[in-house]
């Protein structure tokens, strides 16, 4: 797998790492939500939430629609 982003990918993986530190703590990030995160930095989805509550929850439900299938 080829990791290489452009700068716009590492802002979206920044950002959903961030949400991953913030809901299961920066020592708890596992080698698959860093995956996941990359995935969706180069994925085409976007958020608009404003509050960190609304973007760390919409992250949680992705991460666990993941795990379920």
């Amino acid at each position: 797998m080829n990791f290489s982003m452009d700068e716009e990918a590492v802002k979206k993986y920044n950002f959903s790492m961030s949400a991953f530190s913030r809901l299961f703590g920066p020592d708890h990030i596992s080698m698959e939500m860093m995956n996941f995160c990359y995935c969706w930095a180069i994925s085409e989805k976007e958020i608009e939430a404003k509050k960190l509550e609304t973007i760390d929850f919409y992250f949680k439900e992705l991460w666990n629609q993941q795990l379920s299938s």
